[in-house]
């Protein structure tokens, strides 16, 4: 089992290849993970009781079976519409409803499941469609969730809608959206469109501005220099000048503004800066660089760190390991490097990055 400190370095090596999500997704996601990790303490819990019942009543050969073959058949595990509705579930069913109503927005949810913690209540539907939660004990509203179609949205929100059709009209994307995503929580109020391709733009409801975006572009509309600069990135990388690329992308980063540039065929890419040029990542598989041990991680990289990102690694030290699929270079005050490996019998790199 590795220590805490590794299992941190581990952490971070695995997200590291991931492309981050809009702020308002990935809290749903959130709220997800934390709602499975708590049923499963839960249940848990329960297999604990379970299981002293059977070291209690071991003589009972009826009983011992009866709880061996069906572990897990309280009224707890039950769906919302097998079980009975408490007089409490139905009045926060209602409230949830009320908060949707609030919103502007006339659809009916399906409310059928109802949580509580001690920082909030979570009242939502089964498919996660809309979720609502409260301060405890009270029906004040803590955050709202919810999804649209298209031709669910009120007149009330097209305002936020041309704003986000204006953003996909300046990538020339077409504007028709599947899917709108409300989300409200705290004093922040968004409202996201999906369209085609997992495009997304989301709008701030108190600014109308866009606050979250993910667009395909056209590769002739994007800056040559934008365009030099990744293949040029790739060349330090692979040692050849054999690139081009098929996709590209547009989206914001940590409130920055990041080009993605790739070749889905070739399974290489590079993140460059809009504004200001400066390449963040490069994936792409080289055997030109091979890391064979942690002690080389720094020693091996160093050039290439300096010419990809401009940071000089002198004094850095390495975390991670071949086993680990990859390393992270750290210093004090300094930007933290991230290298994923291909294979482990060589240690090559597949992807080098500088944190943003």
């Amino acid at each position: 089992m590795p220590s805490q400190d590794k299992q941190t370095i581990l952490e971070e090596l695995q997200r590291f290849p991931d492309q981050s999500l809009s702020w308002e997704r990935s809290q749903v996601i959130i709220e997800n993970i934390r709602e499975e990790r708590r049923w499963m303490q839960k249940r848990e819990k329960q297999k604990r009781r379970i299981g002293w019942v059977v070291k209690g009543m071991v003589t009972c050969a009826v009983l011992f079976a009866i709880i061996w073959m069906n572990p897990f058949s309280s009224p707890a595990e039950t769906t919302g519409s097998e079980r009975e509705v408490s007089l409490r579930e139905q009045t926060y069913f209602a409230a949830a409803q009320e908060a949707i109503h609030a919103i502007g927005i006339n659809k009916n949810f399906l409310f059928d499941e109802m949580e509580e913690d001690t920082e909030y209540w979570i009242v939502r539907t089964t498919d996660r469609q809309a979720i609502v939660t409260f301060k405890p004990n009270t029906t004040e509203v803590q955050s709202v969730s919810a999804m649209y179609t298209s031709d669910e949205l009120t007149p009330v929100y097209q305002k936020y809608v041309e704003t986000a059709q204006q953003a996909m009209r300046e990538a020339k994307q077409s504007v028709d959206f599947r899917e709108a995503h409300y989300f409200q929580y705290d004093n922040r109020t968004t409202l996201s469109l999906w369209f085609g391709d997992n495009q997304h733009v989301s709008v701030d409801l108190k600014t109308n501005q866009v606050t979250d975006f993910s667009i395909f572009y056209n590769l002739a509309d994007v800056d040559e220099k934008v365009v030099s600069s990744a293949k040029n990135a790739l060349m330090l990388l692979a040692k050849h000048d054999r690139f081009s690329f098929t996709q590209v992308k547009k989206s914001t980063t940590k409130n920055e503004e990041m080009w993605t540039l790739s070749n889905e065929q070739e399974k290489y890419s590079v993140e460059v800066g809009a504004k200001t040029g400066q390449i963040y990542r490069v994936k792409h598989v080289t055997d030109h660089y091979r890391i064979s041990s942690i002690d080389e991680a720094v020693t091996v990289t160093k050039p290439l760190v300096q010419s990809l990102f401009g940071v000089d690694i002198t004094g850095y030290q390495a975390y991670g390991g071949r086993d680990w699929g990859g390393y992270l270079l750290k210093s004090e005050g300094k930007p933290t490097i991230r290298i994923n490996i291909a294979d482990l019998s060589i240690g090559n790199i597949a992807v080098i990055g500088m944190e943003r």
